[in-house]
């Protein structure tokens, strides 16, 4: 600090008082005025590149990474800790996502960081487009990670983060694209859905034809009335999106043949969630919708006094549902009715077999009991402003915009629990276990074996 100081106060004060004292005496020769002005401009450089350096330090105070016995205190534990790859000085994470074996971050320059989740062992790190773009959360299937960046997409190896192939799309993309193994499902922001055929992109790619070929590979497009602001789901037999306009579409995945649709009252701007055989729709007419997933029949509705705009999440036949203002409900996922209402939570976060994490309007990490709600602690997590909401583990991910990222545990669950796509996770081998330790002794003394000797 003092050294920026001294080089500014030089810079600004003590050169124009030399340059206008050589000019009184006539001492200014052209060769000295060359010399000074470059003299100026590395000590103008130099003061600019320690100020700048000043500048990233002090944005970065105040980002500690918690302690174990600090994190004791809330009964939780941290696992790992990484730090994604940011540009500091225009850069910051804004998408967190996860699937089976990896987590992914996102940040605003268009660089997508993988890490393990179980290990945080950072895997690769690239670089999509040019960095001035809205990118959205990124997907995967088993072989590629699939992110939107503007009017691109493009599928990236999920093992070292090379990307095979991009793609420009007729339009610019509007939210997170919807993969299974065999096609790509990208809503826009004029309202159409586009099913792409992964395994033609991937031939078109091989043989040097994408963009040119592009429209060979789609399988169908369909229209709806406004923009398409969530992701699909997708089930075996149907695609089903919202828009908008206020309605929910399902459309067979080979034809496009409307199976059925469903009208709100208001823009559905929440992800949609399932269950079972059960679609969740939350709109922004204060109503929460449990569908048939096959025919779209109202099983139940609730009606809320504000508008639903966050996303749903169904886990273990429960739902949560959650506002900034109004607070976390926990409600039944068979019935609709309501289990507990925390209004100091603001936005669920992840579920272990007793607690429920969520946080509150100030980004603080909200422990509650999952029995009533009950707030049991809060963690000072707010420089961790990006939380994922984790459906398919217990694990809390967190990141703060700099990129460093946490992964966290209640202290008592050693390995994760996982709550979805239980078939699509490693299968871990069977470790037999130890031999008692009155075993072992029982075996050295009938062979003979002293351990003090």
């Amino acid at each position: 600090m003092h050294q920026v100081i001294l080089t500014r106060l030089f810079v600004d004060l003590r050169i124009p008082i030399l340059l206008n004292h050589l000019e009184k005496v006539g001492a200014m020769s052209l060769w000295k005025k060359l010399t000074i002005n470059f003299l100026i401009l590395i000590l103008a450089v130099t003061g600019s590149d320690c100020l700048m350096a000043q500048r990233l330090n002090e944005s970065s105070v105040g980002i500690t990474i918690p302690t174990q016995q600090q994190l004791g205190l809330y009964d939780l534990e941290r696992v790992w800790w990484g730090q994604a790859t940011v540009d500091p000085h225009r850069d910051k994470i804004v998408h967190l996502s996860i699937d089976e074996i990896n987590l992914y971050a996102l940040s605003t320059a268009g660089i997508i960081t993988a890490f393990n989740n179980e290990t945080g062992k950072k895997l690769w790190a690239t670089q999509l487009g040019r960095g001035n773009n809205i990118g959205y959360a990124p997907v995967s299937n088993s072989k590629y990670v699939y992110i939107t960046v503007g009017t691109n997409l493009y599928a990236i190896d999920r093992l070292n983060g090379e990307i095979d192939w991009e793609l420009q799309l007729p339009g610019s993309a509007s939210t997170s694209p919807t993969v299974d193994e065999d096609a790509i499902y990208v809503g826009t922001l004029n309202g159409r859905m586009y099913a792409w055929d992964l395994k033609r992109l991937n031939e078109l790619s091989n043989e040097g034809k994408l963009p040119a070929w592009r429209e060979s590979a789609i399988r169908w497009t369909y229209q709806t009335g406004d923009t398409i602001n969530t992701p699909a789901i997708v089930t075996n037999r149907t695609l089903l999106f919202a828009s908008q306009d206020g309605s929910l579409y399902s459309v067979t995945l080979q034809d496009r043949q409307l199976a059925f649709q469903f009208e709100t009252d208001a823009p559905i701007s929440a992800s949609l969630a399932e269950e079972g055989k059960s679609l969740f729709l939350a709109s922004e007419d204060q109503n929460l919708y449990c569908l048939n997933l096959l025919n779209g029949i109202v099983r139940w509705r609730i009606r809320s006094s504000f508008p639903l705009v966050y996303p749903v999440s169904v886990l273990d036949k429960d739902v949560y549902l959650s506002s900034k203002k109004n607070g976390l409900f926990q409600l039944s996922a068979q019935t609709g009715q309501e289990h507990w209402w925390q209004p100091l939570g603001s936005r669920f976060i992840s579920l272990s077999p007793t607690r429920v994490y969520a946080t509150d309007e100030i980004g603080n990490l909200l422990v509650l009991s999952r029995t009533d709600g009950a707030v049991l602690s809060a963690v000072p997590l707010r420089k961790y402003q990006v939380k994922l909401m984790n459906e398919q583990t217990d694990r809390i991910f967190c990141s703060s915009e700099s990129g460093i990222i946490l992964c966290l545990k209640q202290k008592d669950l050693p390995f994760p629990i996982r709550f979805k796509n239980q078939d699509k996770y490693p299968i871990l081998p069977d470790i037999a276990p130890e031999p008692a330790a009155k075993d072992v002794q029982s075996d050295a003394a009938a062979n003979g074996d002293n351990t003090d000797n």
